[in-house]
């Protein structure tokens, strides 16, 4: 029998299989957009530099759930047709969490300190699109958030406008 063929009383508190395999809600408009906007941005930005991702299946050591970032930032790196990766065994430079309407923010900063830091990714970025701001976590648990203007991660030089990230938005 198929998920889809289970009898419900709320649909709503069902996981779909996108929320089983990735260990994160399903994302929303709001949350898409952002996402393709931060992709977009570093790719025009920083693509020479980088290699950028979305929805890569990070196979780190002693991650306690899928870990799934909305957008990783690798250093720069040949990928083939040919020779395609499921789950990346490298971590990422950087990786990007956008918040969805159903998560919670210190669930998504345990998946920042308890699975990206430990496995050597060097900065996380939490984007809260209903407040509008940008946070750059590091390692060593200092952080910054940015409300205006452009926001920086000291990790790789990154600097992008917030306008840019929001942008379509109001």
């Amino acid at each position: 029998m198929y998920k889809e063929e289970i009898p419900i009383e709320n649909p709503a508190l069902v996981e779909t299989d996108y929320e089983t395999e990735r260990g994160k809600p399903m994302p929303s408009i709001n949350h898409s957009v952002i996402q393709l906007n931060i992709g977009v941005a570093l790719r025009l930005h920083y693509g020479k530099q980088y290699t950028i991702a979305s929805e890569v299946d990070l196979d780190l050591p002693n991650a306690q759930r899928p870990t799934v970032p909305d957008i990783a930032i690798f250093t720069k790196r040949e990928l083939s047709l040919s020779k395609d990766i499921v789950k990346v065994k490298e971590p990422p430079l950087t990786a990007i969490e956008i918040l969805s309407p159903s998560q919670r923010i210190e669930d998504v900063k345990d998946k920042i300190f308890e699975n990206y830091f430990p496995a050597g990714v060097k900065s996380a970025w939490l984007i809260i699109p209903s407040a509008r701001t940008v946070s750059v976590f590091t390692p060593d648990e200092k952080f910054k958030t940015y409300a205006t203007g452009k926001f920086s991660d000291p990790t790789n030089g990154i600097a992008l406008d917030l306008d840019e990230v929001f942008e379509g938005l109001s």
